[in-house]
């Protein structure tokens, strides 16, 4: 073994102590939210496959066995750059299937993998001679553009999708693509040392210690804030018997105004519901969280009469979803959609369907819309409604997706996996 060789052994057996140990990290980790969590195994698994193609090289002979070794490292290397371009996109809350970024991603990494099939019965690109020896052919660089292409558009994504992201999490994803892109230069300068398995395993370790310590933080801020909220509602007990013992007196004096006397009768219900909330720690299933918007509707139909209008389209019941998540969607629904009509006039419509992997609730209106992409003009209430309401859903694996447009309304749709049930 010459300098280089010995020195690729020892790069490769560093890559893969690192990735093996994230991997192990990652699978006993508890702290980390169940997709983030998901997502790093894939990463590290796909990341110990491909060190250890790289590190197994080094040992092989024959041109047929090394070709082989070479093929399966830049394969299974190939998916970690399109697998961080949905990782950005689920950090961020948007919607993969909707994704640009994540088409040409998609097409990027396709490109790649024919181009890495056809090396393999011709010497264009690269191949291994008689004496199993590496020779870059002269369409080499074409092999590079893909995998350079897609780190451009994570790095583009990752400009985009920033304000969207912890402080930890914009450094976690700006050292992992570019930890590997300072390596690919280095080793296109100096041809032999393959500094990116190492460069691949380092970056990967940072994103997942970074997304890990932010994660860890947010789930202690969250326990001490309900711990909080718990002690709070403890001390209050009295006030919540205090409000319904007078709203049943208001309700006697108003027995000769049947009105009146139901409006008060659904407050006490909504009122009930508000507090039966606050004692939820985990999901609830989807009729009481229904009810306990109805009972809100009924008092806003009461305030606005035939001016707001309510369909429910309900194909789908019997599931669970995090507490106070549909009821915000609602109430964002009438007083940004209907009320803001010129008419004050308007349709909210809640729906709800099954499918083989999730169900989805979706809350329209056909109020003035609005651009997504300019931040909120008013007090900013409603945004941060949508993003507590989305941070909910991210315990139990669940998405929002938010579609408007100038002119056409608002459409904010939940999806939750199956699998939400169990939680």
């Amino acid at each position: 073994m010459d300098g280089v060789q010995i020195a690729n052994i020892a790069i490769g057996a560093a890559g893969l102590s690192i990735c093996s140990l994230g991997l192990a990290q990652t699978i006993v980790s508890r702290s980390m939210e169940r997709r983030t969590r998901q997502y790093f195994i894939a990463f590290f698994f796909l990341l110990v496959v491909y060190v250890a193609a790289d590190l197994l090289s080094n040992f092989v002979n024959g041109s047929v066995n090394r070709m082989i070794m070479l093929f399966l490292e830049s394969a299974f290397s190939s998916f970690l750059a399109p697998l961080l371009t949905c990782f950005l996109l689920e950090r961020s809350g948007a919607d993969r299937r909707r994704s640009g970024a994540f088409r040409a991603a998609a097409a990027l990494e396709l490109a790649y993998m024919t181009l890495l099939i056809y090396t393999q019965f011709s010497q264009s690109i690269y191949y291994y001679d008689a004496h199993a020896v590496y020779h870059r052919g002269p369409y080499y660089p074409l092999l590079l553009v893909p995998p350079i292409g897609i780190m451009l558009i994570n790095l583009c994504l990752l400009w985009n999708v920033r304000n969207r992201l912890s402080k930890r999490e914009r450094l976690a994803f700006a050292v992992y693509i570019l930890a590997p892109t300072i390596c690919m230069v280095f080793q296109l300068l100096f041809f032999g040392l393959y500094v990116i398995v190492l460069g691949s395993s380092i970056g990967a370790m940072v994103m997942f210690l970074n997304i890990q310590s932010d994660q860890t933080e947010r789930y202690a801020k969250k326990e001490s804030e309900n711990e909080r909220l718990r002690t709070e509602i403890m001390l209050s007990q009295i006030q919540p018997h205090f409000i319904n013992n007078t709203l049943g007196a208001i309700g006697y004096l108003c027995r000769d105004n049947p009105e009146a006397k139901a409006a008060v009768n659904k407050f006490t219900r909504y009122l009930q519901g508000n507090m039966d909330s606050l004692t939820q720690t985990g999901p609830i299933p989807f009729t009481t969280e229904l009810e306990h918007t109805k009972a809100y509707l009924e008092l806003e139909q009461l305030r606005f009469r035939e001016k707001l209008n309510i369909v429910y389209d309900l194909e789908a019941t019997e599931f669970l979803l995090p507490t106070l998540t549909l009821q915000p969607l609602v109430e964002n629904a009438v007083f940004h959609g209907v009320r803001g009509n010129a008419n004050g006039r308007g349709t909210v419509t809640v729906s709800s369907r099954e499918y083989a992997d999730r169900y989805e609730v979706t809350v329209a209106d056909d109020g003035p819309g609005f651009d997504p992409a300019e931040p909120p003009t008013d007090d900013g209430g409603s945004h941060i409604g949508l993003q507590n309401v989305r941070s909910r859903l991210r315990s139990v694996g669940g998405t929002l997706r938010l579609d408007a447009a100038p002119g056409q309304g608002c459409r904010v749709t939940i999806e939750l996996p199956k699998e939400a049930r169990s939680c």
